[in-house]
């Protein structure tokens, strides 16, 4: 059987306990909503970062932060600015 919700009113919906545990949602957490075609997809906000996290990674395996590489591009590029 596959498993079903309702929409109460304001547009809630509860999502079934075995997908919250199989997504390892909790109470409170974010969730992304995507419209694909005609269906609603729902991804954990964690999942998202990771899955954004390994496409950086793939470009960038130094260990310096890009923070600070893209601080020091700013403060160069300040210097040839003036």
């Amino acid at each position: 059987m596959i498993p079903r919700a309702k929409i109460s009113k304001g547009g809630k919906i509860v999502i079934p306990a075995f997908f919250r545990k199989k997504l390892n949602l909790k109470d409170g957490e974010e969730v992304m909503l995507e419209l694909q075609d005609d269906h609603l997809v729902i991804t954990s906000l964690k999942h998202k970062l990771e899955a954004a996290r390994q496409i950086v990674n793939r470009y960038h395996s130094s260990k310096e932060s890009l923070v600070d590489i893209l601080f020091e591009m700013r403060r160069e590029e300040s210097k040839h600015e003036q």
